[in-house]
């Protein structure tokens, strides 16, 4: 087997690294994981924030709360309290068209509205008592981090976006490589 030389001159086979190079490319990765990893933070905020309600359950026997019948009982004969749910709480986002009516009914005295630190709003009952109205703050706070994995889980498209380049430009690299040293000369 023939001896290997660098460009040196030198025995050993390692040519030199082009450290500018290198360099180059390893900030642009970083510069480019830095950005798709902001843009996937800005969406999953955006997903996140807005305000929410929380979901209460019919009590056995109640087919549709919204009959007449139904209408006319208190609150808390048609729905049961949070901490005697058959079910984990749940909460779901208000949409924008319907934050007017929530607003409305926070100032007539129906609804109480939560503000918490992350920017995401709670609207509860006050026909519970204000155990209740705790039990249902915290259990809405607790499950902060589970609602921004399951935003998370949405960005399928930004995981492409970060990975999709950097490898296709690894490859075309190989490639061109591969093509160009098949032009060269045998030594």
């Amino acid at each position: 087997m023939p001896a290997t030389f660098g460009r040196d001159g030198k025995p050993g086979g390692l040519q030199d690294v082009n450290v500018t190079r290198g360099l180059f490319w390893l900030v642009a990765t970083a510069v480019w994981i830095a950005l798709v990893a902001w843009m996937t933070w800005a969406n999953v905020s955006d997903t996140v924030r807005g305000r929410y309600q929380f979901t209460v359950e019919m009590r056995e026997g109640v087919s549709n709360p919204f009959e007449t019948e139904n209408m006319s009982k208190p609150f808390l004969e048609v729905f049961r309290k949070p901490s005697e749910g058959k079910h984990p709480p749940r909460f779901d986002r208000i949409k924008y068209r319907y934050q007017d009516g929530f607003d409305a009914s926070v100032k007539s005295d129906p609804m109480l509205f939560v503000d918490f630190p992350d920017d995401t709003p709670l609207y509860a009952n006050t026909a519970f008592d204000k155990a209740e109205q705790d039990l249902v703050a915290r259990n809405f706070r607790g499950r902060r981090w589970q609602r921004r994995l399951d935003a998370l889980g949405g960005q399928a498209g930004l995981l492409r976006l970060t990975l999709v380049p950097p490898l296709l430009l690894l490859a075309i690299w190989f490639a061109g490589r591969w093509i160009v040293s098949g032009f060269r000369r045998a030594a």
